[in-house]
């Protein structure tokens, strides 16, 4: 029977292909950057890791392919943005696909989620924004951007046509301006809050193709007993660390986000974790710090790349946090393998 590949095999696969296909050995790539060339075998561990926005970001630079996210995301066999498109794939109709997504905003496997807002006959999917997506990971957070497009051309057969796309970062000039115009082939607006993604309200109305009700029905009834089991007796900050390690997979978690993603007000949030003697900047940390050890201990990546990797806006702080946790054995650590990459993975699709 034929392999079929999981997301995280088939974002590495394309990454495989993306590079071959501009003339760069990815072995190589990784070599010059510091990284393990055993993480190239390992797809589980490395696809949903700062390690492999750290390496997008090197070849980047060091091939001059600012546009590179957009040849990765041709390559891939379906787009991969985890959970919420899954479920949005199985709908009846893009309104439809859209509500259902927006219950599972925080498995999205992106540097932010996705949610929707409809104003003027316009619909625009906006991307929650954040320093490292919009500073640092450029290339993951385009590759994010790409792959949202990819999903929504794909379930309208390709009949959907966008209206604009903005990006939260420059434009990156020169050849690859070319390169983005020619991928979108919409209006682009760069040096903006959030990444986002426009097209007239009547696309709404679109029928999905490959929609399944009954194997959506099914699924949404599987996850739903997942995380019953996952969130199951653990108070506040237990359900705030899964869901911060959650989306450390791909870039950073505001507290606003995390409020967002427990269904609470900021202020609330506050609120119980002083209740708990503890804060949000605390946890953020520990569950880095907890993300540093793994890559270091685990996955033998060199300290200098896990601080730059992790913390690049503030590298002598993470140094110190480990420092701190070599004190402190009984220091919160990341989950086994089986679940790492995240309490709530994509159910199978079939029997």
């Amino acid at each position: 029977m034929k392999h079929t590949m999981t997301e995280d095999e088939d974002v590495l696969h394309a990454l495989f292909e993306a590079c071959k296909s501009l003339g760069i050995d990815l072995k190589d790539a990784a070599s010059k950057s510091g990284l393990p060339a055993k993480l190239l075998t390992l797809p589980n561990h490395f696809v949903s890791s700062h390690l492999f926005n750290y390496l997008l970001e090197n070849i980047a630079k060091t091939y001059h392919c600012q546009d590179f996210a957009l040849h990765l995301a041709n390559k891939l066999q379906t787009p991969e943005l985890g959970l919420p498109t899954t479920v949005m794939s199985l709908s009846s109709d893009f309104k439809t696909g859209l509500e259902h997504a927006s219950q599972y905003s925080a498995y999205y496997q992106d540097t932010g989620y996705w949610r929707h807002q409809i104003c003027n006959e316009q619909v625009t999917l906006i991307k929650s924004a954040n320093t490292l997506s919009s500073t640092y990971y450029r290339q993951r957070n385009l590759l994010g951007t790409a792959q949202m497009f990819l999903l929504l051309n794909t379930l309208s057969s390709h009949l959907w046509q966008p209206k604009k796309v903005c990006f939260s970062f420059s434009d990156p000039g020169a050849k690859f301006s070319d390169t983005f115009h020619e991928f979108f082939n919409c209006e682009l607006i760069f040096d903006q809050p959030n990444d986002s993604i426009s097209f007239p309200a009547e696309y709404l109305e679109f029928n999905i193709s490959g929609s399944d009700p009954a194997l959506l029905r099914s699924m949404e009834v599987h996850i739903r007993g997942l995380q019953e089991e996952l969130l199951h007796d653990r108070d506040i900050v237990e359900r705030a660390r899964l869901m911060i390690d959650e989306r450390l997979r791909f870039a950073h978690c505001s507290e606003d986000e995390l409020a967002f993603y427990l269904k609470l007000s900021t202020a609330d949030l506050q609120r119980e974790f002083a209740k708990a003697k503890t804060d949000f900047t605390a946890l953020l940390e520990q569950q880095i710090s907890a993300r540093a050890v793994f890559y270091t201990q685990r996955c033998h990546v060199p300290m200098d790349i896990v601080l730059t990797s992790l913390m690049p806006y503030d590298e002598d702080r993470l140094y110190d946090l480990l420092k701190e946790r070599e004190k402190e054995p009984t220091e919160p650590t990341l989950r086994q393998d089986d679940i790492i990459k995240g309490g709530i993975s994509k159910p199978p699709l079939s029997n």
